[in-house]
């Protein structure tokens, strides 16, 4: 009977980790090393070269290559059980390459009523 515990004991022991809350210290490393990638110039030769961020807080323009750290960096806050607060967020606009860096393609600006009239 011990053969055949000894097996389920090892699985048990080896799924507990997996449960358990990565250090607070940990999450924040995770968080401020994303916070770095976002901050540093996102640089780029054509728009598929740039995405949003998804993570942490608002989305920002970024290089697909940061994207992809960013998002392994996201994956294991996750598994790590962080806590996080609710970030109200709107809709990004699109992502493209301004010369060489990327950016967000904002609308023009217009005024309420389609600006100045002159009569």
């Amino acid at each position: 009977m011990s053969s055949r515990l000894f097996p389920l004991l090892f699985l048990l022991s080896a799924s507990l980790p997996a449960c358990s809350k990565m250090d607070p210290q940990e999450c924040t490393k995770l968080r401020d090393s994303s916070f770095e990638l976002i901050n540093q110039a996102s640089v780029c030769n054509q728009d598929s070269d740039c995405r949003p961020s998804e993570w942490p807080g608002c989305a920002k323009p970024v290089s697909a290559e940061s994207f992809g750290k960013i998002h392994a960096m996201m994956e294991s806050f996750k598994k790590g059980k962080c806590d996080e607060k609710p970030t109200d967020c709107k809709p990004p606009p699109p992502v493209y390459c301004q010369e060489g860096l990327c950016a967000f393609r904002y609308k023009p600006f217009e005024p309420p009523g389609g600006g100045m009239k002159i009569e």
